[in-house]
């Protein structure tokens, strides 16, 4: 698919049924906020969002979402950076890396609380380990996509140089990804985990290469400038809040979920997939997904960053090559709004909107 930026606004309405009286009181004015999505596409990984939407948690606190689509995180960053998007839901990658050119954003709430991204071959490839990678294809969605990042990182970990000893190149998506991997032109890909199951249900398995340290790692968060933080922390915390209810909505079930999903984003069904079908396909990847945003542990607080655990990766960054320099945590990371986001955290209209 040709990529381009393209602009998806959620509908006032969506068909399937009314809507669950929040108990949020409605008590601002509505503010529209243009949020970067960091695909070339809309993904499921905007479930959230449908959801909010579709049981009126952002209208009433005051808000209206529009999603900007960039090729990948590097682009989106560059463009909260600009001030094109007020946030982004971004890798941390680029977040670290153009902060070393003077590009000042932040990560302020961990939404995919482990790692999405990771290498991954055919079931019957001979590759079963990075250094097996030299001299091979990997196919990555966009040149801007953190999954070209993550291949530098892992072959210069297995002491390949990222420049000459592997060839990364532009696969698409997963269809086409998939026809690619079928006719031995790529060898491996750097994507992320819900792709590989489109590529699987494309007729190309995939068997990821392991690496536990990087699957501990966080992926795609919420990124804002730090004076957009300090200035308008109280927006981000009312976008946050109403997000938030989606994920705990989508958590505790995918197939609902799933259904929201594709009534608001009907392009996102595959051609030549019934909807029962699409929704049976979308359940099923959304539980790899909320996996990912679930809390490890019942104390911690939704979005909640861990310092130590962007420092482990900031320092595995720097290891392989990526950083030109060690960077703190405390730089691009901060737990200013997690406090305000929780607060008011509405679930009982979650519980009442799945009790429907």
């Amino acid at each position: 698919m040709k990529l381009r930026r393209a602009s998806y606004r959620f509908a006032a309405a969506i068909t399937l049924g009314s809507a669950v009286i929040s108990h949020v009181p409605t008590a601002h004015a509505q503010t529209k906020v243009r949020v970067g999505w960091c695909t070339s596409v809309v993904t499921n990984g905007a479930v959230p969002f449908a959801i909010g939407n579709r049981f009126g948690w952002f209208k009433q606190l005051g808000v209206e979402i529009e999603l900007v689509n960039f090729p990948g995180s590097s682009d989106c960053v560059r463009n909260v950076a600009t001030g094109e998007v007020l946030m982004a839901v971004a890798a941390v990658e680029p977040v670290a890396i153009l902060r070393l050119t003077g590009v000042k954003t932040q990560v302020f709430y961990t939404a995919y609380r482990r790692n999405i991204f990771g290498l991954a071959v055919p079931v019957d490839s001979p590759i079963k380990t990075y250094a097996d990678l030299k001299g091979k294809k990997i196919g990555v969605t966009s040149m801007a996509s953190t999954g070209v990042v993550v291949a530098r990182s892992v072959a210069r970990s297995a002491g390949l140089d990222p420049d000459r000893d592997v060839r990364i190149v532009v696969s698409g998506q997963p269809a086409q990804t998939a026809v690619l991997l079928k006719r031995n032109e790529i060898d491996a890909v750097s994507q992320w985990d819900t792709q590989y199951a489109l590529m699987a249900i494309a007729g190309a398995s995939l068997r990821p290469i392991e690496d536990a340290e990087l699957e501990s790692y966080p992926a795609n968060s919420f990124v804002a400038l730090p004076e957009t933080i300090k200035t308008r922390g109280d927006l981000l915390a009312r976008v946050l809040r109403a997000y938030t209810m989606g994920a705990v909505y989508a958590i505790r079930n995918p197939r609902l979920a799933s259904e929201i999903f594709l009534a608001t984003y009907p392009q996102a069904v595959p051609t030549g997939l019934e909807l029962s079908e699409a929704t049976d396909q979308n359940a099923t990847m959304l539980k790899i997904l909320t996996g990912k945003w679930t809390l490890e542990r019942p104390d911690l607080k939704w979005g909640e960053v861990n310092p130590d655990t962007y420092q482990r990766y900031i320092d595995w960054l720097v290891k392989a090559g990526v950083l030109k320099e060690r960077l703190e945590a405390s730089e691009i990371v901060t737990n200013e709004l997690v406090p305000a986001i929780n607060t008011d955290l509405d679930l009982k209209a979650v519980e009442a909107a799945l009790a429907r």
